[in-house]
């Protein structure tokens, strides 16, 4: 599934950290879901659940146990597990999964104008599918900076607890918007 088709169907991406959570995602109208829990054991099930949902499902690679930071580990989840892509802050994991043939969205953090700038370099050089940044509450200008280096789907995410605050983030420039609150994976967007 393209991110032109995930973005087309639901602007809202469930962010599952809880594994009761999984089956809100999986009934919610997103097209994708990023799954930021889990372990090498628990990973092929969760995967094909969300796949015989009709879900795209992108692995945080980073908060996976059992994984390690390198190019094995992301073929390893490429060849067996499956999922539709990677997240992650590192940018050879990025290259990685990259290189394994699967959309790859690079986490960033604007914490402070130092932060974006390095940031801004990484995906200059990274080159990934789609940026997620945190945190959502950022200004439009924040969002400007990033499309001048990047120009495919910019993903606001973390501190997101109303739909205020959603609606807030798409209107400040994201594209798509990942949220780990279960209330808002439904939400009417326009």
């Amino acid at each position: 599934m393209s991110w032109q088709e995930v973005l087309q169907r639901h602007p809202i991406i469930p962010a599952v950290r809880r594994d009761q959570d999984l089956d809100a995602a999986l009934r919610s109208p997103a097209a994708a879901i990023f799954l930021l829990n889990g372990s090498l054991l628990s990973l092929p099930r969760v995967v094909e659940q969300c796949h015989a949902a009709g879900k795209a499902v992108f692995v945080h690679y980073d908060l996976i146990e059992g994984l390690s930071g390198d190019r094995a580990g992301v073929e390893f989840l490429a060849r067996y597990v499956g999922p539709d892509g990677l997240i992650t802050t590192r940018s050879s994991v990025a290259r990685y999964s990259l290189d394994a043939g699967m959309e790859t969205v690079l986490r960033i953090f604007a914490l402070d104008s130092g932060a974006l700038a390095t940031a801004l370099q990484v995906v200059r050089r990274t080159g990934p599918g789609a940026v997620e940044v945190l945190p959502a509450c950022l200004p439009a200008w924040v969002f400007a900076e990033l499309r001048r280096v990047h120009r495919g789907p910019l993903v606001a995410g973390g501190l997101v607890r109303t739909s205020d605050d959603a609606l807030r983030a798409l209107a400040a420039g994201a594209t798509a918007v990942s949220a780990s609150n279960p209330a808002l994976w439904s939400m009417e967007v326009s």
